[in-house]
């Protein structure tokens, strides 16, 4: 094909008549053995005038400064200013460069060669005149785990340094233990990355991969930090099934094993439901009204009072010393909805005037005054404790009481009623156990009222345990783990 160019252009060169096959032709074009020319050729004139060409005549068209295959110029020599077995730009045949992708060639003995790969390319293909593979960092550099192919070998992440040290949490005894890290892309990032199992709640946007919070609960430390599913602050607390009183089902707050985002009501636990019965101050609502404890109404609570009619007075007290309704014989209990008066249960402590005037009002009752309670204490006869005149160690729980078998004497408070402290007047606990407000102010300190406290405490000597102590005195909101109170009121309860 090569060859048939160049013959076609020395053809256009030289003006031939493409149809002289003879390759002879006269001055004035015609065949040279024309029968009707005159002048012949030179075997028949005899005149041996040349009439005979040996070769095709070349029409100079200018200086061979041009690579085309053509011998511009008639000197014998076909583009005879350019070298085509050393010139890259015409390697071999005119126009043929010697332009490698991404390296530099060479041209030898009129072929192409490789010379070398551009800076910042490599050749990893079949291909051996070219350096496809730009390098994605220039100049290249050790592997590391970020990717990159780094030392431009075409390999990615390959060949890489120990992992980092002290990046991951490794806690004994939590799902992070033995923690390694391992280089993959996780999202859209490629970098070391803390292999942590599964048990463990992953985080990218964290510097050690774990959740501030565990998103989880299912009953796995999700972000080692050596407690489970701490952050569902409800699991493990009471719940019900929305009835109200007794009459609710109630549960326990457990992981949801359908949805591990969130915590539900396991209404298998106990208590269950009960059916409605009369109120009693529990902190329950035993008659499913709605009301807690009822204050009023025909099924208000009926808390245990003394009657007392000394000296003219006609009121009611609370026989027992003032406890929360959900209290026990072992918790003080915690729901402040109104105060009680029962026996076999822990009072009310830590207890601060005011509170306790409003514990007092929502049982429908107020608190004590000072000549209410020393008169419940003291009797008709006026004793100066509440079972006699004469101090006994054994019978009210002050400080010489011990409510504990054995070993040194313990000073701590003891249920209601469980001490032999009752006066004559029915009323129990008037000496010792707790300190009680009483509705006896005796002026003000730094904006407080200074209220008397009546009765003394499990840690209280003889004197302070007389029913006519008014000395212990207290701002009304001081809070003590020995105060307590009781209520009074002028009806029936």
């Amino acid at each position: 094909m090569r060859a048939l160019v160049i013959a076609l252009a020395l053809l256009g060169a030289c003006k031939l008549n493409p149809y002289d096959l003879s390759g002879e032709t006269d001055g004035d074009g015609s065949d040279s053995d024309d029968m009707g020319d005159a002048t012949g050729d030179a075997g028949m004139d005899g005149t041996g005038d040349g009439g005979v060409i040996d070769g095709p005549t070349c029409t100079e068209l200018g200086p061979d400064d041009t690579c085309n295959e053509i011998d511009d110029d008639c000197n014998g020599v076909v583009d005879d200013n350019f070298d085509k077995l050393n010139d890259p730009n015409n390697c071999g045949v005119c126009n043929n460069r010697c332009i490698g992708d991404g390296s530099t060639l060479t041209c030898e003995s009129g072929a192409c060669m490789f010379e070398a790969c551009l800076p910042g390319f490599a050749d990893l293909d079949a291909n051996p005149l070219t350096c496809e593979y730009q390098c994605p960092l220039f100049p290249p550099r050790a592997e590391d785990c970020n990717g990159f192919d780094e030392d431009c070998d075409g390999v990615i992440d390959e060949d890489l340094p120990a992992p980092p040290t002290g990046q991951c949490r490794v806690t004994a005894g939590t799902p992070c233990a033995g923690t390694t890290m391992v280089c993959e892309t996780r999202g859209t990032e490629t970098r070391w990355w803390c292999n942590y199992s599964d048990e463990v709640e992953f985080d990218p946007s964290v510097p050690n991969g774990i959740v501030l919070v565990e998103q989880r609960c299912d009953g796995e430390d999700g972000n080692c930090d050596g407690l489970v599913d701490n952050s569902f602050v409800d699991l493990g607390q009471e719940c019900d099934n929305g009835g109200i009183g007794v009459c609710r089902d109630v549960g326990v707050r457990r992981c949801d094993t359908a949805n591990p985002a969130q915590t539900t009501c396991d209404l298998s636990v106990l208590p269950d439901a009960q059916a409605p019965g009369v109120e009693a101050c529990d902190g329950l609502d035993n008659n499913c009204d709605g009301t807690v404890d009822n204050a009023t109404g025909p099924d208000r609570v009926i808390d245990a009072m003394s009657h007392i009619t000394v000296g003219g007075q006609d009121y009611y007290i609370d026989t027992y010393e003032a406890s929360h309704p959900d209290s026990t014989a072992t918790a003080t209990g915690v729901s402040a909805a109104r105060a009680c008066s029962k026996p076999g249960v822990l009072p009310w402590r830590s207890v601060t005037f005011q509170a306790a005037q409003a514990a007092c009002a929502a049982a429908g009752k107020v608190l004590c005054t000072g000549p209410q309670w020393q008169t419940a204490c003291e009797g008709a006869a006026n004793t100066t404790y509440p079972y006699g005149n004469m101090f006994s160690g054994a019978q009210c729980n002050t400080e010489p009481y011990d409510p504990v078998p054995g070993g040194d004497n313990d000073d701590v408070m003891v249920p209601t009623g469980s001490a032999t402290c009752e006066a004559s007047t029915g009323v129990q606990d008037l000496s010792g156990n707790l300190r009680e407000w009483t509705d006896d102010i005796t002026g003000m300190s730094g904006g407080q009222s200074i209220v008397v406290l009546r009765g003394g405490a499990y840690d209280t000597p003889a004197v302070g345990a007389a029913c006519d102590f008014r000395l212990s005195r207290g701002a009304a909101n001081v809070i003590e783990a020995t105060n307590g109170f009781r209520c009074c009121k002028a009806t029936a309860p």
